[in-house]
């Protein structure tokens, strides 16, 4: 028996060229073939379709294996997946979302996260994850980055504080103050890996403004993540809500990135695994254990402190780091994480309940909203 529709959930991307002109076409197809089971219209849209006069969007549904574009109501609830990065104008995608937060008639699937430096703040005032979190500081010029250099034994790490997906990354390396030389390994906006080596250190800083702009970033100490065979990783863990608007831990998995890379990032290049096997042929099978209570009990933390400061949240990334000694990072949080990782790692429950938990969360929300109208 096919459940009665009880509104329409909207997924606002970024636009892009082709045909459909959207981003994440495969996980908005997997959510607008799950949605009917949960009593869901799923309508995917970006900001080109939002009319002027907000009454109506252009967006796109999936009907008989393809995407359809039509014409629809504001939908009841928007689930956003806009990615904030270089060359996306940020205007028009503000516009949208405060006009679905201020509508009576829609509501927002979940608040966002702001920058990686301001979530750093907010988790480094609690004691218990404190002492996971490694230095953070705002890049604030060349004379910033010299002063991280010499703190940090001539070796920092650089990210965009909205970045995501490797992209924009900087593993900084001063060989030696005196001599000046100065080497670089990162990867572009586009996730290229790049390498440049500068003989005067001020030639090298002055590349990196330039590179970085008016990009705000951060500043950390570089963290040797990798494993035996020196490869990068890291552990993705995904909290998400589920159909009673609790929090659960829907899965976790490594990345694992090429030898000589800085990142772990799938769409750098990487590969995904089981976390515990991996953590036993690197750690041994006791610290391995002990390295995935810790995992989970940072994960469980993590949401309440968050959603107690910013408001609603409904799913996290969380990125974990161990160096070569089994010390833990808490790298970072994001508001808008992907799950292709779980579809990797031979954990079919973990790859279902990621791409569905919004799902279920989105019905718990609207159906919540339907009782207080008829009551």
């Amino acid at each position: 028996m096919t459940p009665t529709i009880i509104g329409t959930l909207g997924i606002y991307c970024c636009s892009k060229l082709g045909d459909p002109p959207f981003t994440e076409q495969q996980f908005c197809r997997n959510l607008s073939l799950a949605g009917i089971k949960y009593g869901l219209q799923v309508v995917v849209f970006s900001s080109e379709g939002v009319h002027a006069d907000q009454s109506n969007i252009h967006g796109y549904k999936y009907e008989k294996g393809r995407w359809v574009k039509a014409q629809f109501p504001w939908p009841d609830m928007v689930y956003d997946r806009f990615h904030y990065h270089k060359g996306i104008p940020l205007g028009a995608a503000s516009k949208v979302l405060s006009m679905a937060s201020r509508s009576k008639s829609c509501t927002m699937w979940a608040r966002g996260l702001p920058g990686k430096y301001k979530v750093y703040n907010v988790l480094q005032q609690d004691p218990d994850i404190r002492s996971y979190l490694p230095p953070t500081f705002p890049y604030s010029g060349p004379k910033s980055l010299e002063k991280y250099l010499l703190d940090y034994e001539g070796q920092v790490f650089m990210k965009p504080q909205a970045g995501s997906q490797g992209k924009s990354t900087l593993h900084i390396q001063l060989d030696d103050h005196q001599t000046g030389l100065l080497n670089i390994h990162g990867r572009d906006r586009y996730n290229k890996s790049f390498i440049r080596k500068f003989r005067n250190h001020d030639d090298g800083f002055k590349w990196i403004h330039h590179f970085i702009k008016q990009t705000p970033f951060i500043i950390q100490p570089y963290l040797h993540l990798y494993n035996k065979q020196q490869h990068p990783f890291d552990v993705r863990v995904l909290m998400q809500k589920e159909s009673h608007g609790k929090w659960m831990l829907t899965g976790m998995a490594v990345r694992e990135g090429n030898s000589g890379e800085i990142t772990s990032n799938l769409h750098g290049g990487g590969t995904a695994t089981s976390v515990f096997p991996f953590l036993i042929k690197e750690f041994g099978t006791a610290q391995a254990e002990q390295m995935v209570a810790v995992l989970h009990k940072i994960s469980r933390d993590i949401p309440p402190i968050l959603e107690n400061y910013y408001g609603r949240l409904g799913e996290l990334g969380i990125d974990i780091g161990i160096d070569f000694e089994g010390n833990i990072w808490l790298l970072e949080v994001n508001s808008k994480p992907g799950r292709t990782s779980f579809n990797h790692i031979g954990d079919p429950r973990s790859a279902v309940l990621a791409a569905e938990n919004p799902l279920r969360y989105a019905r718990y929300l609207l159906l919540r909203q339907l009782r207080r109208v008829n009551s």
